[in-house]
C-alpha cells in the first residue's frame, strides 16, 4: 500500500516500499510467508522501479550477511584465544599438580588430577616421495578409495544415451535466478 493517494507511485514511495520490505523481512527473521511472497510478487510486477527497490533491499541484506560473516570470524578468533588460554592454564596446572600435590587435588568444587595419554604413532609420506611411487613398490601400504567417476558417467550418457542399470540417474532442471550488478 502506497502512502501516495494517487495510483501512480513516486520514487519516494519506491524507497519507502523498499524500507518496508526490509522491515517486514527483518520482523519475520528473513522468512518469507505466503502473504509476504504474494505482496512482493504484486509489488515487483508494477514496474522497473519496484525491481530496483527490491535490488536495493537485496544488496542491503547481502551487506548485512557480510557483516555477520566478518563478526563470526572475529568471534571465532576470540573463542580460539579463550581455548588457547585455557589449554596453557591446564598445562601449568598439570605441572603444579605433579610437582606439589602428587598428581591430584580435591576441593569442595572440583577434583583435579593428571593422567598420561596413550602413546601415539603417526605415519606420513616423506616429501620426496609420492603415493604413486609408494604404490608401485609397496601396494600393501596404500589404500585405494573407489568412487563413481561422474565425469565419465556424463560422457557415456551423452554418447550412448543410457548408463548401466547399476547407476541411478537424476536430472534436475536448472533454477532461474536474478542477478544484480
Amino acid at each position: 500500500m502506497s502512502p501516495n493517494p494517487s495510483n501512480k507511485l513516486t520514487l519516494y514511495d519506491v524507497s519507502l516500499e523498499g524500507v518496508m520490505i526490509a522491515d517486514i523481512l527483518e520482523a519475520n527473521e528473513g522468512e518469507l510467508t505466503p502473504e509476504l511472497e504474494e505482496r512482493l510478487d504484486r509489488l515487483m510486477t508494477e514496474g522497473p522501479e519496484r525491481i530496483e527497490a527490491a535490488a536495493m533491499v537485496v544488496q542491503t541484506l547481502q551487506g548485512s550477511a557480510l557483516v555477520c560473516q566478518q563478526e563470526s570470524l572475529r568471534l571465532a578468533a576470540r573463542a580460539k584465544s579463550f581455548d588457547d588460554n585455557a589449554k596453557r592454564l591446564k598445562e601449568r596446572m598439570t605441572i603444579a599438580l605433579d610437582c606439589a600435590f602428587g598428581g591430584k587435588v580435591k576441593t569442595n568444587r572440583f577434583t583435579v588430577w593428571t593422567q598420561q595419554a596413550a602413546d601415539t604413532t603417526a605415519f606420513d609420506l616423506r616429501e620426496e616421495f609420492t603415493m604413486d611411487m609408494l604404490a608401485i613398490d609397496h601396494p600393501e601400504l596404500v589404500r585405494v578409495k573407489l568412487e563413481l567417476d561422474k565425469a565419465a558417467c556424463k560422457r557415456i550418457l551423452e554418447e550412448w544415451g543410457a548408463l548401466p542399470e547399476e547407476i541411478y540417474v537424476e536430472h534436475s532442471k536448472g533454477k532461474r535466478y536474478a542477478r544484480i550488478k
